[in-house]
């Protein structure tokens, strides 16, 4: 990869993060030492930081600072030979550090958390689109040497569970370390009616099928509890779920309006959400993976648990992968906790039902399936127009029209990857790019009406995302 590219893909970080900065000038520094932690792990991978990894840092260190000397330096004096631009990269790694510096060496990134915030009382999107665009960075910083290796994916795997909540441990110089501190549960809103919540569920779009049997058995274990509490004769409930269908149909939503459900209905004391996959399971050395899945499962206790693409457990085939020891160790845990533990299996409906079947134990504890579909082009449009209304966008007519012909093409050519809500997003993101660009040449007339209206224009005529690692390589 050379330089050009990597100048590139600071760029369109810059464009990801320019919103918040916007929204809040004051988490620049926040920003820039997550940033400066995410680059420190992308050169554990190789043990040292290289010059493309100090110059995708100095890149956008210097958009976001709007440094017109390290502008200067990053666009023209970089790829000159010579002392000048040994100079800049010491003066990069210098910047590097220091942010570094500011930190706990063990602290979580901070960003996530704050932006989760900011989401729930603003209703905006921040934390995930932040999330998504960092990972994407790292994706391309560690393959800037047109080269994967075994480090570079645990790199990865670091970087993932930092930005969805777990601390973040310094490697040791073989990079054989593994994560020691306890995965960050996703934060409660206050008391809360149990017709409150459902009510938020009700508000989704789509998920019909999903929305009904989530009603029945809140309604069941309503029922169950007046038994309970009248001395009658209950049958036995068990909470665990799978939940089947491809990404980005809601099921890791559903999943955190599912503990606050129990929560209010009383079976869980606290009803929070701790998320997990593969890379926060699986251990590269013996007795590391049960540490892991136990200190998941403490986080989780009173709460629920939520194993993305569980069927990667079962994925390895070298006498090295650790996956079934994953699997043994949640299973004994959930016999321990059966009382304050919730476990929610997802991931593709065939893979789920092959990763259940395949084991005595699994199946008898996941008996309750919930199947996620596909969001058809109508729900699609809808999720769109909120992002719309979020953002203070609205669709003109004309617009409406083309954006539900391409979700219909893009409906009707999809395939096993098909995006569902994040193909909507993304499409949402790359409209309001051409919108900037359209208005951009506009001097004048630049009402309200004109900032916020979406023409045909302004929607891509196609959207191809990027490709992602399977998670079930990063372990």
């Amino acid at each position: 990869m050379d330089n050009s590219e990597i100048k590139k893909e600071a760029n369109l970080l810059y464009k990801d993060l320019a919103p918040l900065l916007q929204l809040d000038r004051s988490l620049e520094p926040i920003i820039l030492q997550d940033l400066a932690r995410v680059i420190q792990i992308c050169g554990q991978s190789s043990g040292k930081i290289t010059a493309n990894e100090l110059l995708a840092f100095l890149s956008v260190y210097a958009l976001i600072k709007n440094d017109r000397d390290k502008l200067y330096a990053v666009m023209y004096l970089w790829d000159l030979p010579g002392e000048k631009r040994r100079d800049y990269q010491k003066e990069a790694m210098r910047l590097l550090l220091e942010l570094v510096g500011q930190q706990n060496q063990q602290a979580r990134l901070q960003l996530p958390a704050i932006l989760q915030k900011i989401d729930r009382e603003k209703q905006t999107h921040y934390r995930e689109q932040v999330v998504n665009a960092f990972y994407r960075f790292a994706q391309v910083i560690v393959k800037a040497d047109d080269l994967i290796t075994l480090a570079d994916l645990d790199a990865l795997s670091q970087i993932w569970r930092a930005l969805h909540g777990y601390a973040v441990d310094d490697q040791t110089p073989d990079n054989q370390a593994e994560s020691s501190a306890t995965p960050a549960a996703t934060e409660l809103p206050p008391e809360e009616t149990l017709e409150q919540v459902l009510a938020e569920l009700n508000d989704l779009v789509g998920m019909d099928n999903i929305k009904t049997e989530v009603q029945t058995l809140t309604n069941f274990l309503k029922v169950q509890k007046v038994r309970v509490e009248r001395g009658l004769a209950t049958t036995s409930v068990s909470l665990h779920c799978v939940f089947c269908g491809p990404p980005g149909t809601g099921k890791t939503t559903v999943a955190r309006l599912m503990g606050r459900i129990f929560k209010a209905l009383g079976f869980l004391n606290k009803g929070h959400l701790v998320e997990t996959d593969r890379a926060g399971m699986v251990a590269s050395h013996i007795g590391g993976t049960a540490e892991k899945v136990s200190k998941l499962v403490e986080a989780a206790l009173d709460g629920l648990l939520f194993v993305d693409e569980a069927y990667a457990l079962k994925g390895g085939s070298s006498s090295q992968d650790f996956g079934q020891e994953a699997i043994d160790t949640l299973l004994k845990r959930m016999e321990d906790y059966r009382d304050r533990l919730v476990v929610i299996a997802a991931g593709y409906t065939d893979q789920m039902a092959t990763f259940i079947e395949s084991n005595p134990g699994l199946k008898s504890r996941f008996n309750r399936y919930f199947y996620f579909n596909d969001y058809t082009p109508a729900e699609l449009v809808a999720i769109f127009k909120r992002f719309c209304k979020n953002g203070n966008f609205q669709l003109v007519d004309a617009a409406a029209e083309k954006l539900q012909a391409l979700f219909t093409d893009l409906y009707e050519n999809r395939d096993k990857t098909f995006g569902n809500a994040r193909l909507a997003r993304n499409l949402f993101e790359k409209t309001i790019e051409q919108q900037a660009n359209r208005l951009a040449v506009l001097s004048d007339n630049l009402t309200d009406e004109v900032l916020t209206s979406i023409l045909p224009e302004d929607i891509p005529e196609a959207l191809v995302e990027p490709p992602k690692i399977p998670t079930n390589n990063l372990a």
